[in-house]
């Protein structure tokens, strides 16, 4: 093919994409027609194949969706809540498995992990180390010795608030680490 062939056929190539996309511009089987059959069979060819994919796109009507497959992929009803928490719990990995390591600790007797630290003698340990490390706060010595008339004349108007009353009872709120089962030696 010589190199002035080229832009005409460029030309053609860019009126046949026109007249697709353009409805005002002349079919593209018209410039299929007024071809020369000189030119490449290959491109005679893709053209002809374009003429007859428009005319099929023509004939199915103005709804493009059908297929495409886009309608066919809705989902025609909701996901029930049973479905999405099987979905998500289901597979193997996310499923809650059995404990089968559990031995008896030989120190205390509770239950544990095996391989693992007794959570019965690690909260004992902690409780008695809290008891040895940590002092009370005391009070500055001008403080110790009044009473509480001459703490309300010195401090008026002081007066716990509600969350610092709930801040110091802690039991209420706070939630204790759960205690190991003891073994019942029942043998």
């Amino acid at each position: 093919m010589s190199v002035a062939i080229i832009p005409r056929l460029l030309d053609r190539y860019y009126a046949a994409t026109a007249t697709t996309l353009l409805p005002w511009v002349t079919a593209l089987g018209e410039v299929v027609n007024r071809l020369p059959k000189d030119y490449p069979v290959g491109l005679q060819q893709w053209l002809k194949k374009r003429e007859e994919k428009r005319t099929s796109e023509q004939n199915m009507g103005s709804d493009t969706f059908w297929n495409n497959g886009i309608l066919l992929a809705v989902p025609k009803k909701k996901v029930s809540h049973q479905k999405k928490r099987q979905k998500l719990y289901g597979p193997g990995s996310k499923q809650l498995k059995m404990i089968h390591h559990i031995n008896t600790c030989p120190s205390c007797g509770h239950f544990k992990l095996a391989n693992t630290l007794c959570t019965h003698c690690v909260g004992e340990v902690s409780r008695i180390w809290r008891s040895q490390t940590v002092k009370p706060s005391v009070e500055p010595l001008q403080e110790q010795q009044l009473s509480e008339l001459d703490k309300r004349v010195i401090y008026p108007g002081k007066k716990d608030t509600a969350y610092v009353e709930k801040l110091k009872d802690k039991e209420s709120y706070l939630e204790r680490r759960m205690r190991s089962l003891p073994v019942d030696k029942e043998e």
